[in-house]
């Protein structure tokens, strides 16, 4: 898989599983599950699947950037934290539509130490696929005040997930992305054991009946899914910006598969859903060029 295609063809994939991870999240959540048992779940399925698939070698001491990628785990652990609140409590369509303001943070932490330029194609493609998700969300400025919560949990996760993607495609290659991704999910998944661990009555609770169980693990197995798809993008072709304009297109699926699948949508889809289909066509066609 050469550059262009894995940074614009993994998170892709990673953004056609992101309509199914919130439908299960919602449905874990109608039927009973709490938000850290999702959350706890998630990311320690999340490590095993890195851990299945990178086969990372440890044999090297510990080095500098290796802490690094400790605190980038802590990063991606509130990331998932706001964003799955974000999801079970409010409204799929804001949490998708909030979701494109971290295009432009990545595009700007990417631009500002260099490691894309700064070019009017990046910067031009980052806003555009940012109004491409809002377009296509069918958001609107008072379905965004009625779900205000839901708006800054997601922003809140934009955040968090912003600077962690930056920080995987700008040092991971110091420490080797395996190794990286790791240590990074390592973190993440030791803070969730822990978090189970207290709550290991919550958890019993859970697993003993199948309805929520099932839910949950579908919902972390299909989230480790596409961490790993993304960041395989974000550590090994080093274009965080250009992979999220990709990744952004995860609003794009979701409302196709509600109004397809799902059928939750009141309105069909008409001029708004159509023209943010077009705009995140020619953010992708911005950045390449």
């Amino acid at each position: 898989m050469d550059a262009w295609s894995g940074a614009i063809g993994l998170p892709l994939l990673g953004a056609a599983l992101h309509p199914i991870i919130g439908v299960m999240v919602q449905r874990a959540s109608r039927l009973g599950a709490r938000l850290p048992i999702l959350l706890g779940c998630a990311n320690v399925l999340t490590f095993i699947i890195f851990a299945i698939y990178l086969k990372p070698d440890f044999s090297a001491p510990f080095q500098k950037y290796d802490a690094l990628a400790i605190f980038n785990g802590f990063l991606f652990f509130w990331g998932q934290w706001f964003s799955i609140q974000s999801v079970q409590r409010g409204d799929l369509v804001v949490h998708s539509s909030a979701l494109g303001f971290k295009v432009i943070l990545v595009a700007m932490l990417s631009a500002s130490v260099g490691l894309e330029k700064a070019g009017v194609g990046l910067l031009s493609g980052a806003v555009l696929a940012t109004m491409a998700v809002y377009l296509v969300a069918g958001a609107t400025f008072e379905r965004l005040k009625i779900n205000r919560l839901t708006l800054w949990l997601t922003l809140l996760a934009c955040i968090f997930f912003a600077v962690n993607d930056f920080l995987t495609g700008w040092k991971s290659d110091e420490s080797g992305g395996p190794r990286w991704l790791m240590i990074m999910m390592a973190t993440s998944g030791l803070l969730s054991v822990g978090m189970l661990a207290i709550r290991w009555r919550d958890v019993s609770e859970t697993f003993t009946k199948t309805d929520i169980a099932l839910p949950v693990i579908g919902a972390g197995f299909t989230l480790g899914v596409q961490s790993l798809l993304v960041n395989l993008a974000f550590s090994k072709f080093c274009e965080p910006a250009l992979s999220n304009i990709a990744y952004s297109s995860r609003g794009v699926m979701a409302v196709f598969f509600v109004w397809i699948l799902v059928k939750r949508c009141k309105e069909p889809l008409g001029k708004r859903q159509l023209i943010g289909a077009v705009l995140m066509v020619i953010a992708l066609g911005l950045v390449l060029v």
